[in-house]
């Protein structure tokens, strides 16, 4: 008579159980059911604002106090459009500047964290030796609304000194000197960000 020993099929059964429960609740066995979770992505568009008319040569972004504007130079006698983006995620257009002149193009420059100079070539000069400029110099005071201080003709040249707060300016007449007022609390080595500055890790500006 042939005796069947139980303990070793019991041992099987007992096994198999442990195993069994084993794997259902090791990780990866959970991980199948887990949600995968998107990752970010580094940079994403949080708002869109259309521009009309030519293309945008430069950005210039400059603070004034809790309020962020960005100015959006046109490469057209259009001038330069402030946006204010103090809030990214809704810009909105409050204002447009023209160019001193009826100019194809012009440039607009920061100077201390108050000041900018608004250039534009003087008709029929801008493919000659001699090309000349006509220059504004506004009070960026109040960003949102610049104002027209001082108007050059006949610029041939400009320089601006921001150690000393000083602005150089030639034309037929001579040399000017300007002076201007640091912004209260602004050291005068920093200047307004411009679209240049992206590429300068070393760039001080704000």
């Amino acid at each position: 008579m042939k005796v069947v020993d139980k303990s070793i099929g019991q041992k099987h059964a007992t096994a198999a159980a442990v195993l069994a429960i084993f794997v259902a609740i090791s990780p990866g066995a959970s991980a199948k059911h887990r949600a995968v979770k998107p990752a970010l992505e580094p940079a994403s568009v949080i708002a869109h604002l259309p521009l009309m008319g030519a293309s945008v040569s430069q950005l210039v972004l400059q603070q004034h106090g809790s309020k962020q504007y960005l100015y959006v130079e046109q490469a057209s006698k259009e001038g330069f459009a402030i946006v204010d983006v103090t809030k990214p995620d809704q810009p909105n257009v409050i204002r447009s500047e023209s160019w001193p002149n009826a100019a194809s193009t012009g440039r607009l420059q920061m100077v201390g964290g108050r000041l900018g100079l608004a250039e534009a070539s003087d008709t029929g000069t801008a493919e000659t030796a001699s090309r000349t400029e006509t220059l504004k110099v506004l009070d960026l005071s109040d960003p949102a609304n610049p104002r027209t201080i001082l108007t050059f003709s006949g610029v041939t040249s400009t320089l601006a000194d921001d150690a000393r707060n000083l602005v150089y300016i030639t034309n037929s007449e001579g040399l000017w000197v300007l002076k201007h007022q640091p912004e209260q609390g602004m050291p005068s080595e920093t200047h307004a960000c411009r679209s240049e500055d992206a590429s300068n890790d070393a760039t001080g500006c704000q």
